[in-house]
């Protein structure tokens, strides 16, 4: 996959922040409380084997992580151009 969700590492900043200001750190759990994406997505989108996500999740946890930083998508989610090997196209033969 060439795109990735790097929430974990969105999740160690606010982490960061939340020591801060004294308050217990983040958990998925607490996330989906506080953000209303569900636990299951973003258990997915933190594993890595989310195929796909909704704009509205998305939008939900930019406004989330946009309180404590100012986030954008790119910050989100990060393209990977993938190897030129991966992206050769088989020529078949005899045709």
């Amino acid at each position: 996959m060439t795109i990735s969700c790097q929430l974990r590492l969105l999740i160690a900043r606010v982490n960061v922040e939340r020591a801060r200001q004294g308050r217990p750190p983040l958990s998925l759990r607490r996330l989906a409380e506080e953000s209303g994406v569900s636990l299951s997505v973003l258990a997915a989108l933190n594993t890595g084997r989310s195929q796909r996500i909704d704009y509205a999740t998305i939008d939900q946890l930019l406004s989330y992580f946009n309180r404590y930083f100012t986030v954008t998508t790119s910050d989100l989610l990060v393209w990977e151009q993938r190897d030129e090997e991966d992206m050769a196209v088989p020529v078949s033969q005899g045709a």
